[in-house]
């Protein structure tokens, strides 16, 4: 599992600029929080929790806590973004009994993208980089300023995918990416159970390796770390939800109490046991 990660965000906030290459490529992982990234990049294959995708340049990205994803992967090539990523139990509290909160900033959503190219959207992604700009030259995030900054930020955000909620973009998707797309979409129907690479080629009528491959090529991790970086994502949610650790380990199919543990740890840095002491009822 040496490419699956979990990425804790600790502070209630943390917002960059960046435009560089990656020294190394950074596996599918997940965070306790929402990731909010301005693409200035085309990204040709995206892994959001349960598809891929072609994202062009000038795309908002709205990722919601415990989504599996992974934005770009490429060594060599120059990546432009904004990327703002926000605490999920610090966000919770803050927008607790809010009704107009948008589903993506939630746990179990789905993740949103709005393309910027319109007219509408070059206008919004101007006004998005003007409110980033205090916050980039803060040196004191959580003071009220900064704090006013970043709420009106989100509220532009929310106001904006609000009044583009019934005109969802369509991404390019190519064949062999639609293909991915519907093997990780039968994984996720049996995210319980013992999902073999085996059942999965008699299913989809393919050679296994072929289908362990062509995964591979667009999620960039292999089959097998990718089932286990959705379920660990899910134990975290029923954990914080005050679901006992025996009981967790049942819902997502280990019938090795003990393998379950070994391997919450390796992919969150932290037991099981622990982890649900420090963010049950949070």
């Amino acid at each position: 599992m040496d490419n699956t990660l979990f990425f804790p965000i600790d502070s209630p906030y943390g917002i960059a600029y960046r435009k560089d290459s990656p020294e190394y490529p950074v596996g599918p992982h997940a965070h306790d929080g929402v990731e909010i990234y301005i693409s200035l990049t085309a990204l040709p294959d995206v892994l959001l929790g349960d598809r891929v995708y072609a994202v062009p340049v000038d795309t908002l990205i709205i990722i919601p806590p415990f989504c599996v994803h992974q934005l770009y992967h490429e060594t060599g090539i120059v990546y432009e973004r904004y990327v703002l990523n926000i605490q999920d139990t610090w966000l919770k509290n803050v927008l607790y009994g809010l009704s107009n909160v948008l589903p993506s900033l939630l746990p179990n959503s789905e993740p949103q993208m709005f393309e910027l190219t319109s007219r509408k959207g070059g206008a919004f992604k101007e006004s998005l980089t003007e409110s980033i700009q205090p916050l980039l030259s803060s040196s004191h995030p959580t003071d009220p300023g900064s704090l006013s900054v970043l709420f009106r930020l989100l509220s532009l955000i929310t106001d904006y995918a609000h009044s583009l909620s019934k005109a969802r973009t369509t991404l390019p998707i190519s064949p062999s990416q639609k293909k991915v797309n519907e093997i990780i979409s039968y994984i996720q129907s049996r995210i319980s159970a013992d999902v073999r690479i085996s059942d999965l080629a008699d299913h989809f009528y393919m050679n296994p390796d072929y289908l362990a491959r062509l995964f591979k090529r667009h999620t960039h991790i292999a089959l097998g770390q990718y089932i286990t970086m959705q379920r660990i994502t899910k134990a975290q949610l029923l954990l914080r939800e005050g679901r006992s650790v025996a009981a967790v380990s049942e819902v997502l199919g280990y019938s090795d109490y003990a393998y379950f543990f070994k391997t919450f740890q390796k992919v969150t840095g932290i037991s099981p046991s622990r982890y649900r002491a420090k963010y049950c009822g949070q």
